[in-house]
């Protein structure tokens, strides 16, 4: 019984982790929150002083 807790909480642990990571995935959650990140640098980054033209 000591072995079964432990190893039930660890079975636990990796299904709630496979499941949210599933979800990240089917939703392309994480480029969605790249993207507003990137929308809200980018006027920073523009106004910068460049050294060079390209």
């Amino acid at each position: 019984m000591k072995v079964l807790k432990p190893l039930l909480v660890l079975f636990a642990a990796v299904t709630a982790f496979t499941g949210a990571t599933f979800a990240v995935y089917y939703t392309n959650s994480d480029m969605k929150l790249v993207r507003r990140i990137y929308d809200k640098a980018q006027p920073y980054y523009d106004n910068l002083k460049k050294d060079r033209k390209l």
